[in-house]
Formats: structure tokens, C-alpha cells, sequence
């Protein structure tokens, strides 16, 4: 392996991990400083990112949140983040042997490194980061996932299911109007209370949701669903927008439990597609799914399911705490 070294970057080094990101493979806005800075100033999250160098030159690296428990250290996906890939720049060649293996001594000086210094890592890689033999080589534990993703450039209404397109036009035709929302504490009741039905509490404090919000700027939107004439919002979708990967990522849905059901959160993501699509994106992504029934909600929306991997490495000693604490000890 290269001689490459890593060490952790400072501030004023974070002009060079955003321009690394753009020109990354797995590059996403959940990487970028702007995105990260706000988790970290908002929620006190301790993020870091660790930088692969060929002697000067920044070539790779990963950015985590680093949390200390029980006397363990653990570096994880940082809060409200759908992935914290691995990054690398191509090397200048064309013979794919020496890229391959340049982009696994890459990985592999990342897993030593945090092998060193964290006693369990957790790495959510971008989908398009498929090649994470130097992670596997080092002995970690790979999980595959699966994101929903509208792909936007021929979608229409005749290709989501027939029991959407339904509710679709029942809240149509009850007049369901679909707002962008300033005020983030007129909606957050909806998402908080949904989450309660789940049996969790609400990632997000209103405080925190709304300074978030305040610090994205045109890279977070909100809109919410309500009866014209009624200021009663019945469903709210929390964007988060990725203009350079030209996608748009469902962070929060909420809404009210309705008897009968008027199709105003199915009427408000379908427009949301048609939104996003208007604006020129590829892609609408529901997120990951956890369980049956809402993998086939999302999947009613004419997505296509991405395969993306999660890899870990634990120590023995923290190992023998997970079971301890049935993992409880890594949650956030």
C-alpha cells in the first residue's frame, strides 16, 4: 500500500473536503461542510472528518460523528444524514488495475485509522460507492440496505399505483392545497405527533428543526397539505435539497390520521415529485425503508430500489457491550 497519511482536518481545510466531495463518485450534500456545520453547531454533534493525503494533496476520506459512551468511542453516520461515504478522487490513469487498487489503499488507510481510534465505526456509503473491498479486506461487516428513489425524467401519474392515483385525485377533488411553509413551528406538531404514533420520539426538537432549516437556506424546503379554506394542515414533507446531485431527499414526513382518509399525503409527495421533476432533478428519494409496510408505500411511487451498504467494525470488548445492552449502547 502507498504511503499515504491521514490525519483529521481543521477548518480551514474545509474549503478542500467540499471541492474532494464534489468531485467525489459518492458525492451527496450530506458530506458537504454546509450540511455538517449545521448538525454540529445545532445539535452539538462532534463531527470530524478525516482526510487520506498523498504527502499535500487531500485524495480521500470520511466525515463522522463522533460520540463517546461508557468509556467507548464510536464514530457514526452524523444525525438526520442518509449516508457518510467514503470519498476518494480518481487517480490520473486509465488502466483500471491501478485505479482499482488506488481506490482501495484509500479505504483501507480510512479503516486503520479509525480502527485506531474508535472502538466501533458505522459508515452509510452512497449508493454509488459500490466497491468497498478495502473495507471488507480490514475485517468489517457489511449490510445492505435499500433507498426508494423516484427516477424523475419520465415520471407521470399513470405510473404510480392504482390505489394512489385514487387518493390522488379524492383529495383533489376535496379542494387539498399544497403550501410552501416559512414558519416551522405551524408544522412540527404533525411530525412530532406521527413519530409518537411509531412509538419514537421526533429526531428534532422544534428549536433544532427550525435553526437547521434557518442555516440551509434554499437547500431545505418545507410544504404542507390543507383543505382550501381551512388553516388546518393535514400532512408536511421536510426537503432537504442536493442541487449539485440534482436529487431531493424526503427528511421528514408527517400527517394526520384522517377517517375517511382525504389523500392529502399522497397528494402532497405526488406533488412534490411533480415539483422536483419541473425543476429539472433526477431523482426523489423516500429514504430507506425498515419494514414491509412502508417499503410498499414507497414503493407505490414508481421508485426504483438502491441497494447501498452499511459497513461497521466493532472491537471485542465493545462487541460484548452491544449484546449487553442489545445495542443500545450505539443508538443515537
Amino acid at each position: 500500500m502507498p504511503s499515504y497519511t491521514t490525519r483529521y482536518l481543521t477548518k480551514d481545510e474545509y474549503e478542500g473536503w467540499d471541492e474532494l466531495v464534489s468531485q467525489s463518485p459518492a458525492s451527496s450534500i450530506f458530506d458537504t461542510t454546509s450540511w455538517l456545520n449545521a448538525l454540529s453547531s445545532v445539535l452539538n454533534s462532534d463531527i470530524r472528518i478525516l482526510g487520506v493525503f498523498n504527502k499535500e494533496d487531500l485524495i480521500g476520506g470520511v466525515a463522522f460523528n463522533a460520540i463517546k459512551r461508557f468509556g467507548f468511542k464510536i464514530a457514526k453516520v452524523p444525525p438526520m444524514s442518509f449516508f457518510n461515504s467514503c470519498h476518494y478522487i480518481h487517480s490520473d490513469t486509465l488502466h483500471k488495475d491501478r485505479l482499482g487498487r488506488n481506490i482501495q489503499d484509500i479505504l483501507m488507510s480510512i479503516t486503520e485509522r479509525l480502527q485506531n481510534d474508535f472502538h466501533y465505526i458505522l459508515l452509510a456509503n452512497h449508493p454509488k460507492l459500490k466497491d468497498i473491498r478495502g473495507l471488507i479486506w480490514k475485517g468489517w461487516r457489511q449490510h445492505i440496505l435499500y433507498s426508494y428513489k423516484v427516477p424523475l425524467s419520465n415520471i407521470d401519474l399513470s405510473l404510480i399505483s392504482a390505489s394512489k392515483r385514487r387518493q390522488v385525485k379524492k383529495a383533489q377533488k376535496r379542494l387539498i392545497v399544497i403550501e410552501k411553509i416559512k414558519d416551522v413551528a405551524s408544522v412540527y406538531d404533525i411530525v412530532k405527533d406521527t413519530y409518537l404514533r411509531q412509538g419514537v420520539e421526533c429526531p428534532l426538537a422544534l428549536n433544532e428543526l427550525s435553526e437547521i432549516y434557518e442555516r440551509m437556506g434554499d437547500n431545505m424546503m418545507i410544504y404542507a397539505a390543507r383543505e382550501q379554506g381551512n388553516g388546518d394542515y393535514k400532512a408536511v414533507i421536510v426537503y432537504v435539497v442536493d442541487y449539485r446531485g440534482q436529487c431531493v431527499y424526503n427528511l421528514l414526513n408527517g400527517f394526520k390520521p384522517e377517517l375517511p382518509n382525504t389523500g392529502a399525503n399522497t397528494l402532497l409527495i405526488w406533488e412534490g415529485i411533480k415539483l422536483f421533476k419541473d425543476k429539472g432533478f433526477g431523482y426523489y428519494d423516500l429514504g430507506e425503508a425498515g419494514g414491509l409496510s412502508k417499503a410498499n408505500f414507497k414503493g407505490e411511487f414508481y421508485t426504483d430500489i438502491v441497494p447501498y451498504y452499511l459497513a461497521s467494525k466493532s472491537n471485542f470488548l465493545f462487541s460484548i457491550a452491544w449484546h449487553l445492552t442489545k445495542g443500545k449502547i450505539a443508538r443515537n
